[in-house]
């Protein structure tokens, strides 16, 4: 069937809320189309704004019969939420719901809600789960790949705290799958959620606030930037810091160049979780420094990451990579800051690009992990945020990011690299399910519920 033809017949299925666009000439499919990333992207042949939980069940139902090709968009930070004019976007940004249940400690979430979103109405209720850094990252995206954050030494990975989820297959049925019932397949969408069904709602554990370390929730974050020329230094100290896993600290290890000079500097972002007092204590080494700046603050969490809204708003050349590492190494860190320094020098309009270590402590030894994410033990990330104003920039740009990853993967055998799932597409897949059997029982799950790759050929 055309998609002409296929849409014509969809829109006699949905309902009136829902909206169909098919005129790439229309403001409304322009501003429908934008995203968090220009790279890549096509034009689609439609986009479809689901309204409600019928409609995206019968619009999936009528593409696996008419073998329609689609991708689904909530935050629209995927760079794989994009297709040609032979398929459709299934959008689920109109379409959102939050239910917090604190008596309970769940939340229950639908459709395209977003962080910030998410994050406002659980403090409203006292309580929190695991959240991205972003305000504008989709949440059941965000738990359908894993989830890490500075929090996940409070809380675990994020995809360990799903309690359900209502999934449509790719036969167009909409089944529950929770720990009773398609428990193989809850286990699976645990960290590899997007190669299975459109995950259209998720039931999650929640927390009170004070799990933070202060009864209101907030904790303690402080801002140390140095020069570059203090590298050496800064990471000997950060060392130490990232050595003490067991303890309520998270942190960030920033390479950047702020506006308005655009020079490299190193910003150290640590986190305390715990009486805010204490905090400046904790990384009084990097005080010992002597910072060219310094400053803390205390935020509540739906306040966590408004200091990135100025990297989370839609379109731009760029693209983000997360990288596991299995320690923290002084002279890879020392050549991070070198390939940094050359991508700066070879490609001016890439000063937006920063490259980013982020370790977290592990999370509570009592929390019970069952999923098909397999990298609960990783605790140090490397994040490549690579972005240019050039399009004749972007190969230049992303080579640099492929030398980033090898200078903080030296002294690590291939065979165990690190992957986040939702990072990449284009790597090999066992770095991002390393456990043989549990790629061996992804595989054959995936046979069983997407035999034909309606939700990507991964995994076939």
């Amino acid at each position: 069937m055309a998609l002409t033809d296929f849409i014509s017949e969809l829109r006699k299925a949905l309902s009136a809320e829902t909206c169909v666009l098919s005129d790439p000439s229309n403001e409304d499919f322009r501003l429908a189309l934008l995203r968090w990333s220009d790279v890549d992207v096509k034009i689609p042949g439609a986009i479809v704004q689901v309204s409600n939980e019928s409609d995206a069940v019968k619009t999936v139902k009528l593409a696996s019969v008419h073998r329609t090709p689609f991708v689904p968009v909530c935050g629209g930070h995927s760079l794989w939420s994009t297709i040609g004019t032979d398929g459709f976007i299934l959008d689920l940004t109109k379409y959102k719901s939050i239910h917090v249940d604190a008596a309970q400690h769940e939340v229950t979430v639908a459709g395209g809600v977003l962080m910030k979103e998410f994050a406002t109405a659980l403090a409203n209720a006292g309580e929190c789960a695991p959240v991205g850094n972003g305000n504008t990252i989709g949440v059941i995206p965000y738990f359908l790949g894993g989830g890490i954050g500075v929090a996940t030494g409070l809380m675990g990975i994020a995809c360990d705290n799903m309690r359900s989820a209502k999934v449509v297959l790719a036969s167009g049925q909409l089944v529950i799958a929770d720990e009773k019932h398609h428990s193989e397949l809850f286990w699976a969408i645990k960290g590899a959620g997007y190669y299975f069904g459109l995950i259209l709602e998720i039931t999650l554990r929640t927390y009170p606030l004070s799990v933070f370390g202060t009864p209101e929730g907030q904790h303690w974050i402080g801002n140390y930037l140095y020069p570059m020329e203090r590298a050496a230094e800064v990471f000997k100290v950060v060392e130490s810091l990232v050595a003490t896993s067991g303890s309520r600290t998270a942190g960030l290890v920033m390479l950047i160049a702020p506006p308005p000079h655009h020079k490299p500097v190193i910003a150290v972002v640590p986190h305390y979780f715990g009486n805010l007092e204490d905090g400046p204590r904790v990384f009084q080494e990097l005080s010992k420094l002597g910072p060219v700046i310094y400053s803390e603050k205390s935020p509540h969490v739906p306040n966590l990451s408004d200091h990135l809204d100025f990297a989370c708003g839609k379109g731009g050349l760029r693209r983000f990579n997360l990288t596991g590492l299995q320690e923290f190494r002084i002279e890879n860190c020392l050549q991070l800051t070198n390939v940094f320094q050359q991508l700066l020098e070879s490609c001016p309009d890439a000063t937006t690009s920063g490259y980013f270590v982020e370790w977290h402590c592990l999370p509570p030894p009592d929390l019970v992990t069952n999923s098909a994410f397999s990298h609960e033990t990783v605790h140090i990330w490397l994040h490549c945020l690579s972005w240019c104003q050039e399009e004749t920039s972007l190969p230049k740009v992303f080579e640099f990011e492929a030398r980033a990853i090898d200078a903080m993967r030296q002294g690590t055998k291939p065979e165990n690299y690190i992957d986040l799932p939702h990072g990449t597409r284009t790597h090999p897949i066992e770095r991002r399910f390393p456990d043989q059997d549990i790629l061996t029982k992804l595989r054959a799950l995936k046979k069983e519920f997407d035999p034909q790759g309606m939700f990507t050929r991964e995994l076939l």
